[in-house]
């Protein structure tokens, strides 16, 4: 649903405001941490099997979710999607311990899940507030939600078919580590009209 051309530019955007949010996540974690896009796509809602997600990297099977609504003219939901276990990793970071073996799942807590509710408000705040930013638009957020899931339970429910979803595989690189997250921004028809016909005016201006 995107050419290339477009795919390019959203890329270059999104990686300039993922840039804000690792400046403020090395802050919080003291320590270096850079946030990379490599890929990006956008999908109907019933072309969207997350399913796919698991059988490329089984350790999204146990994730935890991090859900926000967004709206007003530029409307729809984030999502941010960690396998349980790299989760933690990103926790121990924040709160300065080492990384442990264990059954993370399980074991993830209350205040570990209030730190991951962090990170991603921050990450939130860079991607869809750099949207706005980008079409000129006032946005209202509502509170981050999160919860301990499986694919399949996402895959089945969690996720609303009649939007579009532009999804984000992205990398947490810190010194010691490297977490994978998947970023999903589910737009309503005409968010996702907005959103790439901003694109295509960029490019206009950038191809004269």
């Amino acid at each position: 649903m995107l050419s290339d051309l477009q795919k390019d530019l959203l890329i270059e955007i999104l990686n300039t405001n993922l840039g804000v949010a690792a400046s403020l996540l090395s802050e919080m974690v003291d320590q270096k941490v850079i946030l990379s896009l490599p890929s990006l796509d956008l999908k109907k809602g019933n072309e969207f099997d997350l399913r796919l997600l698991n059988r490329e990297d089984p350790d999204f099977n146990t994730s935890v979710l991090c859900s926000m609504r967004f709206g007003n003219d530029f409307s729809g939901n984030a999502y941010i999607v960690f396998p349980a276990d790299k989760a933690k990793y990103l926790v121990n970071a924040c709160l300065a311990e080492e990384p442990d073996n264990g059954d993370y799942y399980n074991r993830l807590t209350a205040q570990d899940l209030d730190v991951i509710r962090e990170i991603s408000n921050i990450i939130f705040n860079a991607v869809i507030g750099g949207f706005g930013n980008l079409l000129g638009v006032r946005l209202e957020y509502s509170l981050p939600q999160i919860e301990m899931t499986t694919i399949d339970a996402m895959d089945s429910g969690i996720l609303p078919e009649e939007m579009h979803f532009l999804s984000m595989f992205n990398s947490f690189y810190l010194p010691k580590s490297q977490v994978r997250g998947v970023i999903f921004i589910a737009l309503s028809v005409n968010s996702e009209k907005m959103l790439i016909n901003k694109i295509d005016e960029m490019l206009v201006g950038i191809n004269d």
